[in-house]
C-alpha cells in the first residue's frame, strides 16, 4: 500500500474477470444492502457506491470495509490469500494456538500495549493539535478502533515501523475529520 494518505491502491488483480474488487466487494456484502454495510464501516455511501462502480479507493476507506466484512484486506485489494482474516472458511471452528488459550477459553491474539498507547497518545495529541476535548473513555474507545485498524492495514505484522505508518495514516484522516467538523460547527454559528 501507499505511505501517504489519499494514495490511490494499485490495480486490482482479476479487474475485467468479474473477479475485481467491486465484485469481492459485492461478495463480502452478501445480502445487506449498500448503504447499511457502508453505515456499518463508516464510510460515506456515494464513496463505496463510487467503488463498486469501478473507482479505485484510498486506504482509508478500503480498511473500513474489509474490517466491517471481516474480509482480510490483501484479499479484499488483490483477491489473493485468504478472503476472511482468521484465515478459515465461515462456519469452520477457530482452533486455539496453545498461547492463545487461556484456562481452556480460546481469546484473541495477545495485543500490543506498545502500540495501543502510541494509538491512544497519538488520538489525544490530535485533538490537542485541534483544540477539541475528548474524554479518557471516547479516547480509549477510539485507540482502539484506531488500533485494530493499524493491525488490519499491515496484515498483523509485527515491524512497529510499518505500524507507524499506518498509525500516522489513520491519524492523519483523524486530524482530517477533526479540522472538518470544527470548520463545520463554526460555519453553523456564524449563519
Amino acid at each position: 500500500m501507499a505511505d501517504m494518505p489519499g494514495h490511490k491502491a494499485k490495480a486490482m488483480v482479476g479487474e475485467g474477470k468479474g473477479e475485481g474488487l467491486a465484485h469481492r466487494i459485492r461478495t463480502a456484502i452478501g445480502e445487506e444492502s449498500a448503504r447499511s454495510f457502508a453505515m456499518r464501516a463508516g464510510i460515506s455511501d456515494s464513496t463505496l457506491r463510487s467503488i463498486l462502480k469501478g473507482t479505485s479507493p484510498t486506504l482509508d476507506s478500503l480498511v473500513p470495509i474489509a474490517r466491517a466484512a471481516d474480509v482480510s484486506v490483501d484479499w479484499l485489494a488483490t483477491g489473493e490469500g485468504p478472503m476472511y482474516r482468521d484465515g478459515l472458511a465461515r462456519g469452520a471452528a477457530a482452533v486455539p494456538s496453545p498461547s492463545m488459550a487461556v484456562r481452556g477459553v480460546a481469546s484473541v491474539p495477545a495485543l500490543d500495549g506498545r502500540l495501543l498507547g502510541l494509538c491512544f497518545e497519538g488520538i489525544r495529541a490530535t485533538y490537542r493539535d485541534a483544540n477539541a476535548r475528548i474524554d479518557d473513555r471516547s479516547a480509549g474507545e477510539l485507540a482502539g478502533r484506531l488500533y485494530a485498524d493499524v493491525i488490519a492495514a499491515t496484515e498483523g505484522d509485527t515491524d512497529l515501523k510499518a505500524a507507524r505508518v499506518a498509525l500516522r495514516m489513520g491519524l492523519y484522516q483523524l486530524r482530517r475529520e477533526l479540522h472538518a467538523t470544527v470548520e463545520e460547527n463554526q460555519s453553523k454559528h456564524l449563519a
